[in-house]
């Protein structure tokens, strides 16, 4: 999933030249598949519950399969529909395969989550190396994205015979219809600091490459060398994640994770040259990347649900930060330029940070 994502990021500028379209037009095409995941997220609940992560994986090979046409659409409104559609099986995707993981953590009896929430971003990084050569090479995108797709779907469909079983202890289903399970409480606070959590990161991943070409000025098949170090450094984070939570509390590296990713993002915008730039995104990479493990571990452990179901019930809220993260920073861009956007996501995580104190608090009154 990473190397697929990183390599539709890779290529914006190649997608932004194919169909003739500005920064904020670009962005309506992520807004659009952001529609699509928030859509189905109510859902995602009841399916998870319903017939297990393991079965909802097989919505995997339609999101690998559809990867492709995403540079093949006859115009920008097709496009936008396409991606909506394709946001829907993101979300299906996203959500069994880290419900899943969950159930390895439990079954394991330590944490080793944030491991797997690294190979995403070794994923990441493979992509944003790979399309340096593509692009150097002039690969046609479509041509990129179908040996990519082709790869992931061989891969993908080797590895899942792997997946776990979980035991159904909670199905969200009425005498006449489907329950929309949605967070309250305890885990309604999580939801909301994954929701902030998630607009940084997809923010900085999704845009980097463009922040590179635009604002540092760096030539289009050099430019994804940013989102390389962005997932970098993320995947170094996770990777060691896992034993900084068996020795702190979980809270404590939330409020540390948000202080990096903030530093992170303002030295990125202090200054247009490229060891800003590198600097930056090596300290958010670093903030924010045991973040969203956390959440998600945190949410999959909340009584009465099954890890998938509570993961969905988070990404109920978290979801919606796709709406306002890319769309908002293309839309400033066209306005304002590229680094002021990236001022956004700078408050973003400001906000960010004052959410984390607040579960602290509410932590400690709860010892």
């Amino acid at each position: 999933m990473g190397l697929i994502f990183s390599t539709m990021l890779s290529r914006f500028p190649g997608l932004r030249t194919y169909y003739n379209i500005s920064v904020s037009e670009l962005s309506f095409v992520l807004f659009c598949m952001s529609i699509g995941s928030l859509c189905i997220m109510p859902f995602c609940s009841y399916l998870v519950g319903r017939f297990g992560s393991k079965k909802m994986t097989l919505a995997g090979f339609v999101y690998m399969a559809m990867f492709p046409f995403l540079s093949l659409m006859p115009n920008i409104f097709v496009l936008y529909f396409y991606g909506a559609l394709y946001g829907v099986f993101v979300s299906l995707t996203d959500v069994s395969v880290n419900g899943n993981s969950i159930i390895v953590e439990n079954a394991y009896k330590r944490p080793i989550i944030s491991m797997f929430h690294a190979l995403f971003y070794v994923g990441v990084f493979s992509g944003a190396i790979l399309s340096l050569f593509f692009i150097t090479f002039e690969i046609s995108v479509f041509l990129h994205f179908l040996l990519i797709a082709l790869f992931s779907i061989t891969i993908f469909s080797f590895i899942r015979r792997y997946f776990l079983k979980e035991t159904i202890r909670c199905v969200p289903i009425k005498k006449r219809g489907v329950t929309f399970l949605f967070p309250k409480g305890n885990l309604l606070l999580i939801a909301f600091i994954a929701l902030f959590g998630r607009i940084v990161e997809g923010s900085i991943s999704d845009w980097s490459t463009v922040y590179m070409k635009m604002v540092v000025d760096f030539p289009e098949n050099l430019a994804p060398i940013g989102l390389a170090i962005y997932s970098a450094f993320m995947s170094l984070g996770r990777f060691v994640g896992d034993s900084v939570r068996a020795r702190y509390r979980d809270s404590l590296i939330l409020m540390y994770c948000c202080l990096f990713a903030t530093l992170g993002v303002f030295i990125m915008i202090i200054d247009t040259t490229p060891i800003f730039a590198f600097t930056g995104l090596f300290i958010a990479g670093i903030g924010i990347s045991c973040l969203v493990p956390i959440i998600y571990g945190l949410a999959g452990k909340q009584r009465g649900v099954t890890p998938a179901v509570g993961i969905a019930m988070v990404n109920t809220i978290s979801g919606t930060g796709f709406l306002f993260g890319p769309f908002v920073i293309g839309v400033v861009a066209d306005m304002y330029g590229m680094r002021a956007s990236f001022v956004y996501i700078f408050l973003l995580a400001l906000i960010m940070t004052i959410l984390v104190a607040i579960f602290r608090q509410y932590e400690k009154s709860m010892s």
